[in-house]
């Protein structure tokens, strides 16, 4: 038997409503963290 893969959008779909917005806004938070970072190295390269 072949299972099929499922896309993020899927999985969150069937969780728990409170259970999926605290994923949400842990992934956004993560997100915003990672764009900061790229944006200081860009700034402030190394010496």
């Amino acid at each position: 038997m072949t299972k099929m893969a499922r896309s993020l959008k899927e999985k969150l779909a069937t969780l728990d409503p409170s259970r999926r917005v605290a994923i949400e806004v842990e992934a956004d938070r993560l997100h915003a963290e990672c764009l900061n970072q790229k944006v200081q190295r860009a700034t402030n390269p190394p010496t």
